[in-house]
């Protein structure tokens, strides 16, 4: 069975765009990641690694061994194994421990990274979607602290700033495995068929194999108009339970879509607000910058 485990893993961050390269690299004939188990359900970010930290606050995920174990009976004669599971990131010192437990050491890491500001106004719009969150960009950023332990039940999504302080957590990973391959979400937008290239050349697999990377996945950027026609169409009902029992998930989501368009708009963040991230995430920064040799100056800009 261990032949059959991950022997790479996407680790976050959130919104960084994990979901687009996950599809893409499970394009490649000698890589396998899961998307959906034997029962037809999601299970592309299984979270197990860090299932004590998330198993109450989230609707999805892996959170048995066995379980875990059987997401990958499906691999044949792939070269790569991996997922995706991007809070791995934000609780690096739980995933670290667990992944040397269960996988090894020899494991390969993939971090995709954004700027915190853009990353955390995707995140809140992300969460804003539904009903976990009911507050303004503004205010979320005010009461994050303690959010957590005040909601037992809350998703770490809401983390907006804390997620983005990146350095400690990629230092971590660098300390603890000597194959870790980082990714700028800037270099990921504009030249994705370059960044894949490298991707399948860090994984070990032919670097020249087609894939289409037009589609965009968990594309955001979006809220919602109106806070009443939202919770109808967030909200649980009769109707909702009934159309899950006839109608496939993709046929769902095509009807919300069509639905919902009109009441959902792009929404930008207020210039205030960023200058304000921009001071917060500054030092970060720049200590990333350092770490990762990168130049990360139009983050602060």
């Amino acid at each position: 069975m261990k032949n059959k485990l991950p022997n790479f893993l996407i680790v976050g961050a959130a919104k960084c765009g994990t979901s687009s390269l996950h599809n893409y690299l499970n394009q490649h004939p000698n890589i396998f990641m899961p998307s959906f188990n034997e029962e037809g359900i999601n299970v592309k970010e299984p979270q197990f690694l860090v299932k004590d930290k998330v198993k109450n606050r989230l609707h999805f995920g892996v959170w048995t061994w066995k379980e875990y174990q059987s997401l990958f009976n499906q691999v044949k004669r792939q070269k790569a194994i991996g997922e995706s599971s991007v809070f791995y990131l934000f609780y690096y010192q739980d995933a670290i421990n667990e992944i040397k437990k269960r996988l090894g050491n020899d494991i390969k890491i993939i971090i995709m990274l954004r700027n915190p500001i853009d990353r955390a106004y995707s995140a809140f719009q992300h969460v804003s979607r539904g009903l976990k969150e009911q507050q303004t960009f503004e205010y979320s950023l005010q009461i994050e602290k303690g959010r957590l332990e005040q909601n037992r039940n809350l998703t770490p999504m809401v983390m907006y700033k804390e997620m983005g302080m990146y350095y400690n957590m990629v230092k971590a990973y660098l300390d603890s495995f000597k194959d870790v391959h980082i990714i700028l979400h800037e270099d990921f937008s504009f030249s994705t068929s370059k960044v894949v290239k490298e991707v399948f050349q860090f994984l070990g697999v032919d670097e020249n194999q087609k894939i289409n990377s037009d589609i965009r996945y968990n594309v955001g950027g979006k809220s919602w108009s109106n806070k009443t026609l939202k919770n109808v169409f967030v909200t649980e009902s009769k109707l909702k339970t009934v159309m899950k029992k006839i109608a496939p998930e993709k046929a769902r989501k095509t009807i919300r879509d069509i639905l919902t368009r009109p009441f959902i708009k792009k929404v930008s963040m207020k210039k205030k607000t960023r200058e304000d991230l921009i001071r917060y995430f500054r030092k970060d920064i720049k200590k990333l910058a350092l770490l990762i040799n990168k130049d990360l100056t139009n983050w602060i800009k």
